[in-house]
């Protein structure tokens, strides 16, 4: 009976043993077969001409750990859009259906002919869960076939901060019929007092006054912290960005090939 006892104790041992070495298998194969196709997209921006990209190329790393990326430098996109920033930090899966995260610790700069204004952050933070398939090239027609069958970008989180001001709210990310970027995102905004009273005090409280007078409508305080907030939506629409009922940039159209 102990010898019994002795052979079904190694047997389980054993079995153990070769499920966590598939398992680990299994795993490892999964982990580098995502990171090398996200490379290839990575490369193929890296070689495309029409980028203009200061800054070493991303690349993931982090194994046996969730796959990680750093990125400082700018790009410079065809249609004039600069994107820069002294450090942006990609975790997750770069895969359908995982959810990922991007982090600009030290912000980001915005700047393009289509801005009213550039944008400056001090802070952004990006969490987000992709469709679970990409479209099969960047030819419209691969495009149009990928917005009809798959669902959006869901954003689980986004923080933006700059200065006293600080948003952070949740929503989605699309294409719209016209193979634009659509969206819609409900933020909850606070540090709009702190802003108004410097602007009032740099140059005067007539030039914030109706601004301050809408804020004063819209805002409600929390409970727990004593902050004032408003909550708006951020949305994208027909080729512009806007913040509740207010208009605040154009975008370029997106040409596909």
């Amino acid at each position: 009976m102990k010898k019994f006892l002795v052979r079904l104790l190694k047997g389980i041992t054993f079995t153990i043993a070769l499920l966590a070495v598939l398992v680990f298998a299994i795993y490892s194969i999964a982990w580098f077969t995502f990171t090398k196709r996200a490379e290839v997209y990575i490369d193929a921006l890296w070689q495309n001409k029409a980028y203009v990209i200061t800054g070493e190329k991303p690349n993931l790393t982090g194994y046996p750990l969730v796959p990680n990326a750093s990125f400082a430098g700018s790009i410079e996109e065809p249609d004039g859009f600069i994107f820069s920033t002294p450090e942006l930090n990609f975790t997750g899966f770069p895969a359908g259906l995982q959810a990922q995260t991007l982090e600009a610790p030290q912000g980001f700069r915005l700047s393009s002919k289509y801005l009213e204004k550039n944008i400056n952050l001090e802070y952004a933070f990006l969490r987000f869960v992709p469709p679970a398939h990409v479209p099969a090239s960047t030819r419209r027609a691969d495009i149009a076939e990928w917005q009809k069958k798959d669902r959006p970008i869901y954003i689980e989180k986004i923080i933006l901060q700059s200065g006293a001001v600080y948003a952070h709210g949740s929503g989605t990310l699309a294409l719209d019929e016209n193979l634009q970027i659509s969206g819609n995102i409900t933020a909850r905004v606070v540090g709009m007092e702190e802003l108004f009273n410097d602007i009032a005090e740099e140059k005067g409280e007539k030039t914030i006054a109706i601004a301050r007078s809408f804020f004063n409508m819209l805002s409600q305080v929390d409970e727990k912290t004593g902050e004032k907030y408003f909550e708006t939506e951020l949305k994208i629409q027909n080729r512009a960005i806007y913040f509740g009922p207010m208009r605040i940039s154009g975008l370029p159209e997106i040409k596909w090939d």
